[in-house]
């Protein structure tokens, strides 16, 4: 009986930690905010795209597909636009894609000093593609704390929060303001 028990509550634990999450993406109507993700700087990069679009287009903002933006952009780039052959890149890479904003930006990883996994850092900008200026700016990560338990978990806490703190501070208003010309 115990042995059943045992088997039963492990099986329990093993089907609960299986948590599936799905999205419903709106298609992007004329009008609805649509903004890039470039390529972000950073060995958890990638993930955090992929994870920053689901957020962002769970909060009704519509987002490039990554693999549109890898087509225009060849390479791995953090745009800083501090040149006006960068803003002229910028510019182009923004008109090829149909967005009048992109987000740029880095993730990184450390270990804290309490820590049993590397906690995640990420600072993102909203770029404007008229004319290379930081619209916007987020950052996530404090190597002192996470309520966290994997370096994935970290990742994804952080995307959550830049996302909701993109859309509460205004960021997303920007976006909806340029699309309809306000």
């Amino acid at each position: 009986m115990r042995r059943k028990l045992v088997l039963g509550l492990t099986i329990l634990l093993f089907t609960a930690c299986a948590s599936p999450t799905s999205s419903v993406l709106v298609p992007i109507v004329s009008g609805a905010p649509t903004v890039a993700i470039l390529p972000l700087e950073g060995e958890l990069g990638g993930q955090a795209e992929d994870l920053l679009a689901i957020e962002l287009a769970n909060r009704g903002i519509g987002v490039v597909e990554r693999s549109r933006v890898r087509q225009v952009i060849a390479i791995d780039t953090d745009f800083v636009a501090s040149s006006p052959d960068e803003v002229k890149a910028l510019n182009s890479i923004g008109k090829q894609l149909g967005v009048d904003f992109v987000f740029s930006g880095t993730v990184s990883t450390d270990r804290g000093p309490m820590a049993s996994y590397p906690h995640v850092f990420m600072t993102l900008r909203l770029l404007s593609i008229e004319d290379g200026q930081t619209r916007w700016i987020g950052r996530y990560g404090d190597s002192m704390w996470s309520s966290a338990f994997s370096t994935q978990g970290d990742l994804k806490r952080g995307v959550q929060f830049i996302a909701k703190e993109f859309v509460t501070s205004g960021g997303a208003d920007l976006i909806a303001e340029t699309e309809t010309g306000e």
